[in-house]
Order: structure tokens, then sequence, then C-alpha cells
């Protein structure tokens, strides 16, 4: 088993995309104060696939765009960038260019770079790309946030989700060759969920972060579950049972329905009862999410048909 097991990108860019407020609030506090919250922010997920479709490494990266409205009414667009490598890269900043004027120059939108970077190399902290010749100068500042910079005991103290993410990536990170001893943490991570008085949903999603992040041997996560049912027994407490993630699911799913249909009727005053056969039918909660923030951007029934179908043919 090697370090490559631990899995950083897909618990960095989910927790991002459903705690986008608190991920801006714990790392850049200045932008989250910006920000009209009372607008929901859109994830551009197939513009973020065009801006990162020339990419020539096989390496993923958990990158999140998002369009945002500032307090003056103003749309902006926020690349985050998540750098989980080990050690130097000295393509880095060139890659963050590069997002950053793809973006401009495919959609003509002024990007706010982030970038969070999760190696373990003290001195390694990247913030601009630039090039000159004679009088010809090219530079791009980006806003980085160094995860070794953060205190234990202040993570610890904090209630915010990403508090939790940073701990979590951290013992990951310092436990790459010692599996026993990021089973401790983990359980440790795991218990301190409970501690904090977290609603079942907060801890069941944060659990599946952790969970992921710090990925373990059969014989270790086993061990793990273990602690989990005796401290549940004992404590008296227990995660959600699958019938009731299933209920929850059911019911999130019906209600995203019920949010496009009605965004539709206000938008174009009716809605064929072929449509919402047809999002009835649709399971993937993700996809019906995304969805629901295209019934925003489309002309119309006809366009956002057209979509619901192009949807479901990418997927056969």
């Amino acid at each position: 088993m090697t370090e490559t097991t631990a899995n950083y990108d897909e618990p960095w860019k989910a927790a991002i995309g459903e705690y986008l407020p608190s991920f801006l609030s714990f790392f850049y506090p200045e932008i989250y104060n910006s920000i009209n919250w009372e607008k929901t922010p859109i994830s551009l997920d197939k513009e973020l696939e065009q801006i990162t479709a020339s990419a020539t490494t096989e390496k993923r990266y958990a990158d999140k765009l998002f369009q945002v409205w500032l307090l003056n009414n103003r749309k902006k667009w926020l690349l985050i960038h998540i750098e989980v490598q080990s050690q130097y890269d000295r393509e880095f900043p060139k890659r963050m260019f590069i997002y950053n004027y793809r973006a401009f120059d495919l959609y003509n939108q002024k990007v706010i770079s982030l970038a969070i970077l999760g190696d373990d190399s003290p001195s390694w902290r990247p913030s601009s790309y630039k090039y000159k010749f004679k009088k010809s100068r090219m530079r791009l500042d980006f806003d980085v946030v160094k995860l070794l910079d953060y205190k234990w005991e202040e993570l610890s103290a904090s209630n915010n989700v990403f508090a939790t993410m940073v701990m979590a990536h951290l013992r990951t990170k310092s436990t790459t060759r010692n599996f026993t001893e990021r089973e401790k943490w983990k359980w440790q991570l795991v218990r301190s969920l409970y501690e904090k008085g977290l609603s079942k949903f907060e801890i069941i999603n944060l659990f599946k972060f952790i969970d992921k992040m710090m990925a373990l041997p059969s014989e270790l996560q086993q061990n793990l579950e273990r602690k989990i049912n005796q401290y549940e027994e004992e404590q008296k407490v227990e995660l959600l049972s699958a019938m009731e993630e299933r209920g929850m699911e059911k019911g999130a799913k019906k209600a995203r329905i019920q949010d496009i249909i009605d965004l539709l009727q206000v938008r174009f005053l009716s809605v064929p009862e072929t449509l919402v056969e047809t999002l009835n039918n649709i399971e993937d909660l993700a996809r019906l999410k995304q969805l629901h923030l295209e019934t925003i951007r489309v002309n119309s029934v006809a366009e956002f048909e057209e979509l619901v179908q192009d949807n479901s043919s990418e997927e056969n």
C-alpha cells in the first residue's frame, strides 16, 4: 500500500462543492465578506472542463469554478485549485496562469484564482507566475493558503467543516508509511465529530470526507469500524441507519425535482408532463442539483428539455 491510496482530490472537491460558504469563511474571509450570499453561487463544472481540457498531465486536481455575486451585485468567477502534491512542482504557477487566462479567453470573464497547498514542504510557497521581454511583461498573482501553517489546537477548537478537512489532510500526509498511526488519528477525528454535537447529517457528511481521504488497509478499517460501533453503543448515539439514509436521499431528490419544476413554471408558465416524468426518473441527486442550476440560465423550456436529453445521452 502506498501514499497514492490516500484520496485527497475527491473529498476536497466534494466538500468545497457542498460547503462553499464555509470554505471561503475559513480560508479567505475577506472574499467571503464580499459575497452576497442571498444569491446562490453557481457551480460551473462544464466551463471548468473546457478550461482544463488541454492539460497534458494525468494527475487529477480538485479544481472548482463558481460564479458568485458580490455585495454590489457584480458577478465574479472564483477558480479554486487544490494542490495536494508532496513536493515542489515547478509547473504549478504556470498551471494557475494557464487556467486563469483560458477562462478569460473562452468566456471573457475575469477570474479570481485561489490555491490551497497541501504539500509537506514549509518553504514552497508559489504565489505568482510571470514572464517578460524588454518592456513587455505578463504576471498573475494568486491567493495561496498553506495547510502546514495551521495550528492543531486552533483547528481542534473550530466547528468549521474545513478545520476537520485540514486535520484529516495533515494527518494523512504525516502517516504515509504508518497506517497504524493513521488509524489512531482517523478514530480521533471521527470521535471528535460526535463530541462537537453535530447533527447526524453533518456527521455523516464529514465522515464520508475523512473516510475517503484517510484510506486504510481492510484490517485497520475494520478495527476502526469496531471502535465506532462500540462508541455508539456506549454513548447511546448512532449514525443514520441505511433505511434513514435512503429516506433522506429520496426526500432530497423529490424536493430538488419540485424546485426545478417550480422555477421553470415561474419563468415559462408551464412545464410539459413528459418533462416532469423524465425528471422523476432521474436518480442521481448531483445531476438534479446541476439541472436545478441550469434552470436559471436556459432561455426556454425546450432548451431545458434538450439539455436533459443531452445529459441522458452522455450517461448512456
